[in-house]
C-alpha cells in the first residue's frame, strides 16, 4: 500500500480547510492540515484580526482520486480547478 503524501489543494482559510477536511472524512478520506502561519489562530482568538493564512491539505496519495471526486461532489469543487 502506498503512503506517500500528496497535495489535494490549498486554501486561504483554515475555516474552508476544516470544511473541506469534512467531506473528505465522510468520505473514509483522512487528510493532513498544514498552516504556513500556525500562530494565526490564537492571534485571531486574543486580537480580533484574522492574519494571512495558506493551509495546504495533504492526503494519501491512493486516496487521490477518491478526493477530488468527493471534493467535485461538494460546494468547493472549484477550488480544484486551477
Amino acid at each position: 500500500m502506498n503512503h506517500n503524501l500528496t497535495t489535494l489543494l490549498q486554501v486561504d482559510d483554515m475555516f474552508v480547510a476544516k470544511d473541506i477536511q469534512s467531506i473528505l472524512e465522510e468520505s473514509n478520506i483522512y487528510c493532513l492540515l498544514i498552516s504556513d502561519n500556525p500562530a494565526s489562530s490564537i492571534m485571531n482568538v486574543y486580537s480580533g484580526f484574522n492574519p494571512a493564512e495558506c493551509v495546504t491539505i495533504q492526503i494519501n496519495e491512493s486516496d487521490y482520486p477518491a478526493a477530488v471526486e468527493a471534493v467535485n461532489n461538494s460546494f468547493y469543487k472549484d477550488l480544484l480547478e486551477e
